[in-house]
């Protein structure tokens, strides 16, 4: 029996290691669902790139004490292959040796560097879970080139012809009305009625019709994700649901969450250490779902989710995905536009992201209703997903996003007066 967890409970708050990096010890106790590839030498290699990367960010990534670990890490590992090393020429030599007394002498030696060995493998966990788990998976996205540095920059703009007006009070006043009446919810549960209702199940629909359109394929996710897949996407756990289940450890460090069956998360464990071939590539999966978080009401969506062989037919992936958003939106009669969004505003997983925004008169600004990232081969790298390129194993790019919420967007349309009746594409019959 599964069990959903309040945040809000009295209970005593559990704090737990990596479940995405396990090192040699806790593997004894837990189970390692995978190795994430640890691509040091992309990561570590250039420190000014790194420093960049982290300052536009405004992370708060100490890379100067992150490089004094990355060294001790780097030598204890060196260490390691020494006396591994050492122990593979005394075991010749052993074989080789016709004298006793120097057979005796090359036993003890070899003993000792087992010994010695063992020691410095026990001490090293610690070194390589501080390393590892708290800092070198922590790291960021590389930033794409046309990520903004300092401030976002509005990509395109759409004014539809029945929204270059400003709405008047009438209309503002019965849109403020028609939520009133249309939306019911409190911290437990979420009604719509009506248009609210309608408007629900078919602009979902719709959308996901516009995307097959353009050759993607329908896809089905689980409303439910393990801790591991959390920390690969480096998503805030505090953000979701914790599913408590039944006789379930105390040290358990790989937990269960509700995620809902529209989100990036709900895509990662089907292609979790997946083996594909390059005929495969390029993916481009949109499916339909709910989206669960903790402070926000659950909502419909549409999540797209794309996967090419190289950077370049990832970024042409992205491309072509937006002007599918264009396409869509564009049957809205709401003034829209796509938003670069600058590096300090991106996610830790994201190299480049673009928001679309919807213009509310209700509150007078603009509303985010949906996004398009590109993550390059940095998810593949921590979920396993590879390609086979001859002999050779490689990653795929991933482009991903979620192209409507049907809460935030039904809220707008009716707050500024747009019913059911107004969106023709939803084949609405009165």
């Amino acid at each position: 029996m599964l069990k959903l967890c309040s945040r809000w409970s009295s209970a005593p708050k559990r704090f737990f290691s990596s479940a995405l990096y396990l090192t040699g010890d806790k593997a004894r106790e837990q189970y390692a669902v995978l190795v994430p590839y640890l691509d040091f030498q992309h990561k570590l290699g250039d420190w000014d790139r790194l420093r960049r990367n982290v300052r536009l960010r405004r992370s708060s990534i100490d890379c100067d004490s992150l490089k004094l670990q990355w060294e001790l890490y780097r030598d204890v590992e060196l260490r390691k292959k020494q006396i591994e090393q050492s122990r593979i020429e005394l075991q010749k030599r052993i074989q080789q040796s016709v004298d006793e007394a120097e057979k005796k002498h090359l036993k003890n030696r070899a003993i000792l560097a087992r010994e010695d060995l063992k020691a410095l493998k026990e001490q090293s966990y610690a070194v390589a879970d501080a390393f590892i788990a708290n800092n070198f998976l922590a790291l960021p996205n590389d930033l794409h080139e046309r990520t903004p540095e300092e401030e976002g920059k509005i990509l395109y703009e759409n004014v539809a012809p029945s929204s270059r007006q400003p709405r008047s009070k009438d209309v503002l006043q019965a849109g403020a009305r028609t939520i009133q009446e249309q939306f019911e919810y409190d911290a437990l549960c979420f009604y719509m009625t009506d248009d609210a209702a309608f408007m629900d199940l078919q602009l979902p629909i719709r959308c996901c019709e516009t995307f097959q359109r353009d050759n993607f394929i329908v896809f089905s996710n689980p409303d439910f994700v393990r801790s591991f897949l959390v920390e690969a996407a480096m998503v805030d756990k505090e953000t979701l649901h914790l599913i408590r289940e039944d006789e379930e450890p105390a040290d358990k460090v790989n937990l269960l969450h509700l995620c809902g069956g529209g989100t990036l998360l709900s895509y990662l464990g089907y292609f979790t250490k997946l083996s594909v071939f390059p005929s495969a590539l390029p993916l481009k999966l949109v499916a339909r779902g709910k989206r669960y978080r903790q402070h926000q009401v659950q909502s419909n969506t549409v999540h797209m989710f794309g996967a090419c062989r190289s950077y370049e037919e990832a970024e042409a992936l992205f491309d072509e995905t937006l002007l599918t958003y264009r396409r869509f939106y564009d049957q809205l009669p709401v003034e829209y536009r796509l938003v670069q969004v600058a590096a300090c505003d991106l996610q830790p997983a994201e190299s480049m992201r673009i928001d679309v925004e919807l213009y509310d008169w209700q509150n007078r600004g603009y509303v985010k209703i949906g996004d398009l990232s590109f993550y390059g081969d940095f998810l593949s790298k921590r979920i396993a997903f590879i390609y086979q390129d001859g002999k050779a194993q490689r990653f795929p790019h991933i482009v991903a996003g979620q192209a409507i919420s049907s809460v935030e967007l039904i809220k707008l349309l009716l707050g500024n007066g747009v019913l059911a009746k107004d969106l023709p594409f939803l084949s609405y019959h009165s």
